[in-house]
């Protein structure tokens, strides 16, 4: 994310709106321009994977507002407090930025594969297949994400002004083809030294992206041999296990909302309710007895690890995909491996892996668990290994742990509401949005997948 800097400055000067690069200036090209050049296609690939860290913090963002994670801080707007109590409104800007800065990196995706077909014959085979599979991984996590947020979707977009949407068991599939489109991308052409070191981010490697993504998405899917495949290919040990998005001269996104309209911080809750002696507490969070948010009842606790606007942001916590393994084993019945797998989480301690990634530091499970056991052990992991990362709020719809609306001084759990009501600009402009769904209307609850 070479071009990361200016979009996450533009991210903190319009909340959580996404950054534009179609700015006329020398430094931010026309899409004419950046398709009609091998230069301009390279530029569009670092703006691509700017626009992806937009995205992807919006998405992670909203999801934990609206399950149990973040609440409102002091001098956030009114919409953000309602909308960790359940309550988003069509139209404000919590209910519709996720949706705006999805497309616009789905857009930007297009746009480089578009770039990057019609311009073959410039670039050696190592740098298009690079800049295909970072288009194709990019596009699938984003429409991942959007699929995560809204009942329904587009998913054919490009060229088009009236897309369709559609439900999850459409849409779905699309994503996971993006994903193998990517994966058999950098097999057939490893990507070239120009595009890992001059076009990717420092700190990421799109070949654990990649798998990793697969093994997420298998794991939706219920999926459960690919998901453990996948997630066998992602990589355990060394920096190339952790990909981390990298900022300069602007902020860490959730070091730039700690204060202000659109300020949130993690709820006390989440470490209150951990196991004594956890150690991943102090990798996210400083324990606070005094902070409070904008309703008043709410106890928060400042962050530790995005305190600095300099602190890298995760594409991905490296132990995700040993959860995702150890559900897949669980979920086939083998139950003895996954519990090995599910303690190689709970006992990795600092140092281990040679990763700075969270790390619980507890004692092994006890005794063999039952599968009822060992999946509810998985997603309390879950909880507290991939906070801030938006997959909170899958797990609640997966569990049928939507709790419904809370309303102070009552302390959110799992979820607060299914889904985002349908962005009001798109909607303006697209007779083919649907009706806002409806949420469901007693608890605990799943959500309708369409």
């Amino acid at each position: 994310m070479r071009m990361i800097r200016s979009c996450m400055a533009a991210l903190v000067a319009t909340a959580i709106a996404g950054c534009d690069l179609d700015l006329q200036n020398p430094n931010a090209p026309t899409e004419e321009q950046v398709t009609t050049s091998p230069d301009g296609v390279i530029a569009l690939a670092t703006g691509l994977q700017a626009r992806f860290a937009v995205s992807y913090f919006s998405f992670a963002y909203m999801a934990g507002l609206v399950t149990d994670e973040f609440a409102a801080t002091s001098a956030a707007l009114i919409s953000i407090s309602e909308a960790e109590q359940g309550s988003v409104a069509p139209g404000t800007g919590v209910a519709d930025s996720v949706f705006i800065s999805i497309y616009r990196t789905v857009r930007t995706a297009d746009d480089l594969l578009a770039g990057a077909n019609s311009l073959s014959a410039q670039f050696d085979d190592g740098t298009r297949s690079g800049l295909r599979a970072l288009a194709f991984a990019l596009k699938a996590e984003s429409l991942g994400e959007a699929l995560q947020t809204y009942q329904r979707v587009p998913v054919v977009t490009y060229g088009m002004t009236t897309p369709e949407y559609v439900g999850r068991a459409e849409a779905l599939p699309v994503v996971r083809n993006l994903l193998d489109s990517a994966a058999n991308a950098i097999a057939a052409t490893a990507p070239s030294a120009l595009f890992n070191n001059s076009i990717l981010t420092p700190g990421v490697s799109l070949s654990n992206i990649i798998q990793l993504f697969r093994a997420r998405y298998a794991r939706i899917a219920g999926d459960n041999a690919t998901a453990l495949a996948a997630s066998n290919l992602v990589a355990r040990t060394g920096a190339a296990a952790f990909s981390q998005l990298t900022f300069a001269s602007s902020s860490n996104p959730y070091a730039a909302v700690t204060g202000g309209t659109t300020g949130i911080a993690p709820r006390r809750q989440w470490r209150l309710s951990m196991a004594p002696g956890d150690q991943r507490v102090d990798w996210f969070v400083i324990p606070s007895t005094t902070l409070t948010g904008r309703i008043q009842s709410t106890q928060l606790d400042p962050w530790r690890r995005y305190a600095s606007s300099a602190t890298p942001l995760p594409v991905y916590f490296p132990d995700e995909a040993l959860l995702i393994k150890a559900e897949a084993l669980a979920n086939t019945n083998a139950l003895a491996q996954a519990q090995a797998v599910l303690d190689s989480v709970r006992t990795d301690c600092t140092g281990g892996r040679g990763l700075d990634d969270p790390k619980a530091c507890l004692a092994p499970l006890g005794g063999p668990l039952s599968q009822p056991q060992l999946l509810a052990e998985i997603y309390t992991q879950r909880r507290y290994e991939l906070f801030g990362t938006g997959s909170r709020w899958e797990d609640s719809r997966r569990r049928n742990a939507v709790r419904g609306p809370v309303a102070s001084p009552l302390i959110p759990l799992d979820a607060q509401r299914c889904w985002l009501p349908y962005a009001i600009g798109d909607r303006n402009a697209n007779p083919n949005v649907p009706a806002d769904p409806v949420e469901p209307a007693s608890f605990p609850s799943g959500c309708p997948l369409l």
